[in-house]
């Protein structure tokens, strides 16, 4: 006991005699120990190397010496200052035994907060030659046999601009052993490595994608080959084993084979694109999911390997993570390959038998895409499903409350570049029909709703035909038959033209709820009218009802063309107001803060006080709808400018009507009980009157009126006169004069004439503005023949009027046979 007590002592003395004196070594020798290392060092290196601070520890890594470097900052070897290396500290751990007979042979080494940049230029020169060869002199001392390699907060960034290969690593905690034998070296590595980014041509791939790491890698030095024995990737709950060769002296040969194990939908969507599956990644899976990939080929600036990738569902069960959704038995077979992942031109993917039971319901198809750079597609589904579970495995930020039956049973095939020309649209072949049975949803921020939608659709390549399409949208229903044309292309692409070819029938449209939705409101703030320049429509309309504010018509029949932001009907007929009219216009809203409108109206048996009432007295409070009765006829030419908020701009309004008005009323109007002064006829406060008939033209904010003849209940009038758009009023009045008692005749001097049946008439005017306004007697009437020439006047501007406006609507005319004619270069 006491030996082997004085052993243990002895021993305890002998390390403490050894720490002692390597503690020591290292105190006494530290600036001899550096100065060698440095010196050795830069024997081997051919770019200049910064370091904030060198220290030597025997407690780093005991009982061996460590080197330790802070600050790292080693220069590559391109032109110009670019840092291959830069790491917070460095420790290179050696032997001090070696280190005495001034060998520096590095067994360990450990790199903490690094960053390596590898650069390969276009002309193919790397940025990490920085060791010098035997005829460059490089006959430094140091040496490598690196038995442990530990790195933490690692990056590694590789940019090849010959080959555009972009690649990111980085790590937090890798550790590696590296054995030596001649030029051979076998490593075995342990640790975390995440893939940043694998970056091929504008492509990126597996971003942010962290695996646990257990490789076993022979590298030969002279060959220049690197042999990937089986190493397992852990990816979250799966694995994937990974074996293979890279070869570079001569050419850049890689074989690499990766097959995963304990796979699931999660891990397969992880190796595509994060954006592309973003919607799926609250799906898990159980059951039997398989991949299986290889890269192989040469890897040089005229050649990419060959890269194929082999991956499905067998009897899988998926689910929506925060939904009650799945589909069961789930089958898919899938392959992916591609010559070059550089160029996109020449691959594949192809998902075929696809199939399962989505919630009950039977559903397969299948998927392929060639040339990714100018896909061609030939896609098939077949199934029916019930619509509410479509949200619930896929949710549609602007679809809601989806309810119903969907039937499909459709396919397409072509080059998806074609559908973008009109010439080639065709050859895009899409067919088959969609059933809709009782559908109802939500849509968009606004919870637009739609209810009730039952009816057939039609594939014929890029049109879609509706079959007795019915449904609601929000107050309004309607039925249509017809063609959607160009829709696979306008559903595809942005910024696309659509047409639409259909008979619309409706029961009730609320115009006025259609165009807050498509306008906005204007509780809310005025219009914001505007014609698509994507739009093209040819509707033939029957409407039983309708409401627009005041408006309530009846019956409404016609045609609507909509074409190039022009929309044109020729003849649309509707019952209101107690009568029928009759319209045709143009509205061209190329510019939509001057939206030109051309139109005509022809009335028929309209309730002028019911006219006056819809339209708001027309923004005037001079006469109103409570003053009139009776009932109009009109033939009425009109062109305007409008606002987007669809407000006139009065300046130019120029407007023809041929208005007859019988069994009419006037009822209480002051101009009229203001006569009575002149006229002594207490019946002008309620003139009746049999037919009232004029030609009234608008222009330059005014309205003329030539004379007209009123033949009233209490007397026979003639009325002239001009109105302006700001209420000055000038009326010319001939009456004839039964009272001369009430007239002064020397005030009435020059404004009273006899004709010739001897009966006297008087000459009066109404002036001033509808506010504030007199009656006077119009001396110069009867010599100057006012009335005849305001007449004459009114004549001139309706012929320049007529003349104008056959221009204008030959020019925006559209041809109905061409109405959808869209440019190839839309």
């Amino acid at each position: 006991m006491k030996i082997l007590k004085k052993v243990l002592l002895y021993t305890l003395v002998a390390l403490l005699v050894i720490f002692i004196g390597l503690f020591s070594s290292a105190i006494l020798f530290k600036d001899r120990i550096i100065q060698r290392f440095i010196s050795e060092a830069n024997k081997d290196l051919s770019t200049p190397v910064k370091i904030g601070k060198i220290e030597v520890s025997v407690l780093e890594d005991f009982p061996n010496l460590s080197i330790v470097l802070t600050d790292v900052y080693i220069e590559d070897s391109h032109p110009g200052e670019y840092p291959l290396l830069t790491a917070r500290r460095v420790s290179f751990v050696l032997n001090v035994v070696e280190v005495w007979n001034g060998q520096y042979t590095i067994r360990g080494l450990k790199v903490v907060d690094s960053e390596t940049n590898l650069k390969i230029n276009e002309a193919g020169k790397s940025n990490y030659t920085i060791v010098k060869s035997d005829a460059e002199g490089g006959s430094g001392s140091v040496s490598f046999d690196l038995q442990k390699v530990s790195l933490k907060n690692t990056l590694v960034t590789y940019l090849d601009q010959a080959l555009v290969q972009h690649h990111e690593f980085s790590s937090a905690n890798l550790l590696a052993s590296i054995t030596a034998e001649n030029h051979q070296y076998h490593i075995e590595a342990e640790g975390d490595v995440v893939i940043e980014q694998i970056g091929v041509g504008k492509s990126i791939y597996l971003q942010k994608k962290i695996f646990d790491v257990k490789a076993l890698l022979d590298y030969n030095d002279s060959a220049k080959s690197l042999i990937v024995l089986p190493s397992v990737l852990a990816l979250e709950e799966a694995q994937f084993e990974l074996s293979g060769t890279y070869a570079f002296k001569e050419k850049n040969l890689i074989d690499l084979h990766t097959v995963g194990q304990d796979t699931d939908i999660k891990t397969l969507l992880s190796f595509f694109p994060e954006s592309s599956v973003e919607n799926f990644k609250k799906y898990k899976s159980q059951g039997d999911v398989y991949f299986d990939l290889k890269l192989t080929g040469e890897i040089s600036k005229q050649k990419s390997p060959f890269l194929s990738i082999g991956f499905g569902l067998r009897n899988v069960s998926l689910q929506h993570t925060g939904l009650q959704s799945s589909i069961e038995n789930a089958n898919l077979e899938g392959s992916f390959a591609t010559s070059s992942l550089s160029r996109m031109n020449h691959a594949e993917l192809f998902l075929k038998d696809i199939s399962g039971i989505f919630n009950g319901d039977s559903v397969k198809g299948n998927f392929s895409i060639s040339n990714f750079e100018d896909p061609y597609v030939r896609a098939d589904f077949h199934g029916e499903v019930d619509a509410k579970n479509i949200l619930k495995f896929f949710p549609m930020n602007d679809v809601s409350e989806l309810s119903g039956r969907i039937k499909a049973n459709v396919s397409m095939s072509g080059m998806i570049e074609m559908l973008k020309d009109k010439a080639t649209a065709q050859q895009v072949r899409t067919d088959g029909t969609v059933e809709l049975k009782n559908l109802d949803f939500q849509l968009g921020k606004n919870h637009l709703r739609f209810r009730n939608l039952n009816g057939g659709l039609q594939f014929n390549n890029n049109d879609l035909a509706m079959s007795d399409l019915r449904g609601q949208f929000e107050n309004s229903d309607f039925l249509l038959n017809g063609f959607f044309k160009n829709i696979v292309t306008f559903l595809i692409f942005e910024d696309q033209p659509i047409g639409i070819e259909a008979d619309l029938k409706s029961e009730f449209l609320d115009v006025d709820q259609l165009f807050a939705i498509g306008f906005g409101s204007e509780q809310k703030g005025p219009y914001q009218f505007s014609i698509s320049r994507n739009l093209n429509l040819n509707f033939n309309c029957n409407v039983k009802r309708m409401q627009y504010k005041r408006f309530f018509p009846t019956e409404v029949k016609g045609d609507l063309l909509v074409k190039g932001q022009v929309a044109v009907s020729r003849n649309i007929q509707l019952n209101a107001l107690d009568g029928a009219l009759t319209l045709s216009g143009i509205v061209d809203a190329k510019n939509p803060k001057a939206i030109d409108l051309i139109s005509s109206v022809k009335l028929n048996n309209i309730d002028i006080d019911s006219l006056f009432y819809v339209f708001e007295d027309f923004h005037q409070d001079f006469i109103g709808y409570k003053y009139l009765k009776g009932k109009t006829y009109a033939d009425i030419n009109f062109e305007a400018t409008l606002n987007e908020a669809l407000h006139i701009f009065s300046e130019t309004l120029v407007a023809d009507a041929s208005i007859t008005i019988k069994k009419g009323e006037l009822n209480n109007f002051g101009p009229m009980q203001k006569l009575n002064k002149y006229l002594d006829d207490e019946g002008l406060s309620k003139l009746r009157f049999a037919d009232m008939k004029n030609d009234i033209h608008i222009e330059n904010k005014t309205i003329l009126m030539p004379p007209m003849e009123i033949l009233s209940n209490v007397t026979r009038l003639q009325l002239s006169g001009t109105h302006t758009f700001d209420g000055q009023i000038d009326y010319r009045v001939i009456a004839p004069l039964k009272n001369k008692k009430k007239i002064d005749p020397d005030e009435a001097f020059g404004s009273i004439e006899e004709d010739t049946k001897g009966k006297m008439k008087v000459y009066l005017k109404i002036i001033g503005t509808t506010d504030k306004y007199e009656v006077v007697y119009d001396k110069d009437a009867v010599k100057k023949k006012i009335g005849n020439d305001l007449k004459k006047e009114v004549q001139e501007l309706k012929d320049a009027f007529k003349l104008k406006g056959k221009k204008k609507k030959k020019e925006l005319e559209l041809e109905k046979d061409d109405y959808f004619d869209w440019k190839d270069d839309h």
